[in-house]
């Protein structure tokens, strides 16, 4: 299952790629993409591991994007 956070301001494409640079080395981390606009995240982890990964992540992007929060959204559900 996919899940969709806010990020609390627009990131730069160069924050973003190092964003997910540091993202994809997140023990179950699976894939994750922007949304178009750079203000949204669609990510996939490890069930049991979401929480690991977004914790991480939260301190990531405040760390690579100028004290960006992420706030989760809604879950995406595939069929």
């Amino acid at each position: 299952m996919k899940r969709k956070y806010n990020l609390s301001k627009q990131v730069t494409e160069e924050q973003a790629a190092k964003a997910m640079e540091e993202m994809q080395k997140i023990t179950g981390f699976g894939e994750a993409e922007f949304t178009q606009d750079r203000k949204g995240l669609i990510v996939t982890a490890d069930d049991d591991k979401i929480t690991h990964v977004m914790n991480r992540s939260v301190n990531i992007f405040a760390r690579v994007c100028d004290d960006t929060k992420i706030s989760f959204d809604s879950f995406i559900y595939e069929d």
